[in-house]
């Protein structure tokens, strides 16, 4: 209401929609689409009632004018309008990081402690702050636990550091706006919104999921690298909108009068349903064409010929690259894995022991002198007592300064590995199991490289 004038549940669907399941297949077959002067789009299909909205409670439609809608729905777009939508939708911000000031340290230490490992000398430092069970010296327990948690809170604060750099580099990338009327300007990517018409070039990442409305070439035909969102090499081709490539000039474009409705947001990016609607203000009809997947270009892909003019359809979470993207997991090494069961088994056989060395002593004095019922309560926690401290003795079976050494050697060799001027563009390849493959690059070796199977290098 107070953003744009007009009720969040509200929106301006087209005067006329037509069902994209009653088009002509023919218009899906062919891969290269020739256009010339006699070309003339299709008659429009018999109309039916227009799509409504799904409405919102009020309070809900304005926590979405306010913040951007979390709401997966479908959407309206005018063409070269200075209002091109009634709402406001995600912003075209690319986050990865994995913490903010606030829940970096519960949630570092919260994966520490998780495993068995790091929560066994957690326990064991903190009973020395009770006289009954001190054994040494106090700092001898806790130095070597505060190490290792100090050395993993600098490494995943340093690694949070550059993904935030990464994502602050992406979301400054310049584009280039063309603006209704005619003219341009320069847009950063983070503050692309939906509705907008962008002129990408050739080698340029596609900000946000975009419809394709003109290319260079006379036949509307372009070609897209993929390989960051599906993982395969081979280039995509992608068709204009035949009624936006059959217009005289891009000029005529920005002062071209359009309606376009895409479906909801959707994971699967092999589907795409939505139409566009070109109204004819001299006749005063419109034509409508239905678009498919062939006429989109998604997030994160890259233009591998020419130039285009595209149409911002979902930005940020709402693309299809965002929504095929889970927050980045704490990954833990098979190395590290591999100690902390060694860690269980050893204290399996510490806990052995120390109730063996309890248990016989008590055991005999039973036999011998008999259990009296006065005594036994206390009798039984003199035993609980003692067996705690044999496990506390025993403590140095489990040795912590393994993980203190595993730490030092795997971050001295982590910066050894990225700063060797004999592997200039150390590059990592992961692929992660998922409802859709994807395949990122990554700066630098992690340390859970030493259990994967495969490690690929390019040197220049």
């Amino acid at each position: 209401v107070f953003f744009w004038g007009l009720p969040p549940g509200r929106a301006d669907p087209p005067a006329k929609r037509t069902d994209p399941a009653m088009a002509d297949a023919s218009d899906f077959s062919a891969p290269y689409v020739q256009f010339d002067g006699s070309s003339k789009l299709r008659a429009a299909a018999p109309a039916r009632p227009p799509r409504q909205p799904e409405r919102r409670s009020t309070f809900a439609g304005w926590c979405g004018s306010c913040f951007g809608s979390s709401h997966l729905e479908a959407r309206y777009i005018r063409l070269n309008e200075a209002r091109p939508t009634t709402r406001r939708f995600a912003r075209n911000t690319v986050v990865n990081t994995k913490y903010n000031v606030l829940s970096f340290v519960p949630k570092v230490l919260y994966e520490q402690f998780r495993y068995f490992f790091n929560l066994y000398f957690l326990l064991v430092a903190c009973s020395q702050f009770f006289p009954p069970l001190q054994i040494g010296l106090l700092v001898t327990y806790i130095a070597p636990l505060a190490f290792v948690l100090a050395v993993t809170m600098c490494k995943e604060a340093y690694d949070d550091l550059k993904r935030y750099r990464t994502d602050l580099e992406i979301n400054r990338e310049l584009y280039t706006r063309a603006l209704p009327g005619g003219g341009h300007e320069t847009i950063r990517s983070k503050d692309i919104r939906v509705g907008h018409i962008l002129r990408l070039h050739a080698n340029q990442r596609v900000p946000a999921d975009v419809l394709l409305l003109r290319t260079s070439e006379s036949s509307g035909v372009i070609f897209l690298r993929t390989d960051q969102l599906d993982g395969e090499t081979d280039w995509k081709l992608r068709l204009a909108v035949p009624a936006c490539q059959k217009l005289a000039s891009d000029e005529a474009l920005s002062r071209a009068s359009a309606t376009v409705y895409a479906a909801p947001p959707s994971r699967d990016i092999y589907e795409f349903e939505g139409d566009l609607t070109m109204h004819d203000e001299a006749e005063g009809g419109a034509t409508q064409e239905p678009l498919a997947l062939e006429n989109t270009l998604w997030s994160n892909t890259v233009l591998a010929s020419g130039a285009a003019l595209a149409l911002v359809m979902y930005t940020g979470d709402d693309t299809r690259s965002a929504m095929n993207t889970s927050r980045p997991p704490s990954k833990v090494a098979t190395l590290d894995l591999q100690v902390n069961l060694l860690a269980k088994v050893l204290f399996a056989l510490t806990a052995g022991t120390a109730l063996a060395m309890v248990a016989v002593p008590f055991i005999s004095r039973a036999a011998l002198y008999g259990l009296y019922m006065s005594d036994l309560t206390q009798q039984l926690l003199q035993a609980l007592l003692d067996l705690t401290r044999f496990m506390l003795l025993f403590s140095s079976i489990i040795p912590i300064s393994l993980r203190v050494a595993l730490d030092m050697a795997k971050l001295v060799y982590k910066v050894q590995m990225t700063s060797d001027a004999r592997m200039p563009g150390l590059q990592v390849h992961e692929q992660e199991n998922s409802k859709q493959t994807t395949t990122r690059s990554l700066g630098e070796p992690r340390e859970e490289e030493g259990g994967v199977s495969g490690w690929y290098t390019r040197f220049r």
